[in-house]
Formats: C-alpha cells, structure tokens, sequence
C-alpha cells in the first residue's frame, strides 16, 4: 500500500515493505528511513513498482476517440473512407470540396485572473515560530528564576497553572486512540499534590499521590468508558508524569541552599539539552533510538553529557563549594535522568501518532514538549542532593 502527493512529484509514501514488518519512519513526513542497503533497495523498488502501476492506470483512464457520426445536414461528404487515412485516400488530381452547412458557436468561459501567489515565509530549521518560542521561552524563565529566587509562591503558582494545562493536552491526544483521561480526578490531583508539597512535604505528597489514585479508580468504574483499563492506567499516568514529579521541585526549595540546588538542577538539564542539539546537529550519524527518536544520535547524547558534567562541576564548585567529582555525578545523573524523560514523551507522541502534545505554547507546542526531561530530572535533583550526596559526603 502506499500514499502518494498528488500535488508534488515525490515519491510515493510506502505503507508496507515485504519482508520488514516494522520499519524505521520518519515521525514527520511517515516515510519509512532505510537502514541498511537491502532494505533501501527494497524500498526503491517497491516505489518503481507502484509508478509503473500508476501510469498504467493513468493510460487505461484516458479517453478513447469517439468515432464521428454522420450528420448529412451539417457536412456533404460522400464515400469518405474513415477507416484509414484521408490524407492518403485522396488522388492528387481530383479535389474534394467539404461544403460546412451549419456551425455552433460555443462561448467559452475566460476564467478570471488570479492573484499572485504570495511567496509563504520560510520556517525556522527548528520548524517552529522561532520569535514567539523566544518571547514563550524568556516568560517562563524569568517566572521560573523569580520563583526560584525570591519568591517560591511564584514557582508553585506556575507548576499549578502548567500542569492542569499539560493534563489536558494528554487527554486530547488519549482521545485519538478513543481512550478516555479522566480530567476531574486528574484535575484534582494536579492541583493537591503541589499544595501539599507546599505545606507538608514529600510525605504530604504521598498521601495526595494515594488519594488522586483512589479517586481515578473509583471515577473510572463509575464513568464506564469504553476502555476502562486503559483510562485508568492513561490518568494515573498523567498524575505521575505532571504533578507528583514536579512538586518535587517545590520540596527541594524548603531545604537549605534550596534555591540553588534547584537552579543547578535546572542548569545541568539546560545544558544538556543544548550541547546535545548543537553536537547532534553537526556531528550526528549513528542513531541512539530509530525507532522512537530518529533525530537523537550517540553524538549527540555524549555531547549533552560532556555540557551537562561541565555546567555542573563549574556551578556547584563556585556556588556550594563542591569537589570537582561531585559535580560530574550530578551532571552525569541530571543527563541521564532528562533523556529519559524525552524519550517517555516520544513513545507516548509515537504510540498515538502525534507530532507535538499540543499548541498552548507559541512556538514550543505544548506543555509537555517543554516539561518532558524537567519531570524526570526534577526527582532525581531532589533525591541526588537531599539523599544520596548528604550520605556519600558524610
């Protein structure tokens, strides 16, 4: 099977290639990314084969001449042979006259005049609308540095308002897949876990955590969807991913040095992903993950450790004092932990088919696809400096 570009000379998208069951695609385009030469010269034939059926069809689909009916009152012809050429029928010295009786006049149409079409703005390399993901970007920094900072009220506001957002954008893409997220309890869950983590801790956390799971389980059985299963395990999967992670962000900020501890955090996961799309950009060749992320490369994953271990050692040296080493586990760890967490938003995007989460943020499209390695190295910043390093340095 295959889809062709009917408006375009490309080559045909191919559905399915004999012999490769699961092949690599492009998650953009949905064109299957040959890896070996076998599997690319697979693929061209199976394009040559779908042209030549095509133009076959196109041919069998034109037209036939119509033969020419015989309408003594418009045109005197006698004994005109329109089973061979006219041309040579006639003899030179004798000439026929084809006398027209009657004509039709057909008016035909001039069709009017369009514009011109304008020339569309060429899109960022990103793909994205590069001035409004920096006007996006820049709000949520400086929200996130003054909450950090100097008023931790700020940084529990914007996780309260991000992550009712980014529950609902995951109930929109579940909805593809006619699995039901259930919002209510989701809602409610993304809203109590962050006050009590405010309030009380991770172990008010905790007991939130069980309270937002109670209640799917029983809003779920109640609601009876038509996948009540995969609607459960789809909401408590949004409580976890969203407001259980994050709020340990807000636990981190009530211990000593908290806002720094969060900023380094923060910084190593920057930088991280910086390095690794500078490096993964110029030098990438040797895929990580085809099948899930097929712009992640090895060059670039080594790239976002050697900016992250950098950043790392550089700040926790001059801001809290740090041996060097200590800075290369945090840097090593933070790494580790966001590109796992941008790889779980790329199965989830790849599962349902879905490009981006959504489009609550210009130029970042949604909440998610900006949080997907914070909600993962959030914890592990929280566990690395009020857990692990208290017990390694003594």
């Amino acid at each position: 099977m295959s889809n062709s570009d009917p408006e375009s000379e490309q080559l045909p998208v191919i559905q399915q290639l004999q012999g490769y069951p699961d092949p690599v695609r492009d998650p953009e385009t949905g064109m299957i990314v040959p890896q070996t030469r076998r599997e690319r010269r697979a693929l061209e034939d199976a394009q040559a084969t779908v042209i030549r059926r095509k133009a076959a069809r196109q041919q069998k689909q034109q037209p036939q001449p119509e033969p020419t009916a015989d309408h003594s009152d418009m045109v005197g012809i006698e004994d005109l042979d329109f089973g061979s050429d006219p041309a040579y029928d006639l003899d030179p010295e004798e000439s026929t006259i084809l006398t027209v009786t009657h004509v039709d006049h057909v008016e035909v149409a001039t069709p009017d005049p369009q514009p011109a079409r304008v020339a569309q703005p060429k899109e960022s390399r990103a793909g994205r609308n590069l001035p409004a993901a920096i006007v996006v970007g820049l709000i949520l920094l400086g929200a996130a540095v003054v909450g950090i900072f100097f008023y931790p009220i700020v940084l529990a506001i914007l996780i309260a308002v991000l992550v009712p957002l980014g529950i609902w954008e995951l109930a929109q893409v579940a909805e593809t897949k006619n699995i039901h997220l259930a919002l209510t309890p989701a809602w409610v869950a993304g809203l109590g876990i962050p006050i009590a983590a405010w309030f009380g801790g991770v172990d008010a956390m905790v007991f939130a955590l069980f309270g937002g799971i109670l209640l799917t389980v029983f809003w779920t059985a109640v609601g009876e969807p038509d996948k009540p299963a995969a609607s459960m395990a789809t909401t408590l999967l949004a409580i976890l991913w969203l407001p259980f992670f994050l709020s340990f962000g807000i636990t981190l900020l009530h211990v000593e040095d908290g806002a720094w501890l969060v900023a380094i955090t923060v910084l190593g996961i920057v930088a991280s992903d910086t390095f690794g799309y500078l490096v993964g950009v110029t030098l990438g060749k040797h895929r990580m993950a085809p099948k899930i992320s097929p712009k992640k490369s090895w060059e670039g994953f080594f790239g976002s450790l050697l900016g992250a271990i950098v950043v790392s050692v550089i700040v926790t040296h001059y801001w809290l004092e740090y041996d060097w080493w200590v800075g290369i586990i945090i840097g090593t760890v933070v790494m580790i932990a966001a590109t796992a967490g941008d790889f779980a938003a790329s199965m989830v995007k790849r599962d349902f088919g879905v490009k981006d989460m959504g489009n609550t943020l210009p130029g970042h499209g949604g909440v998610m696809d900006r949080l997907d390695s914070i909600v993962f190295a959030i914890p592990v910043g929280y566990t690395l400096f009020v857990v692990v390093l208290p017990t390694i340095m003594g």
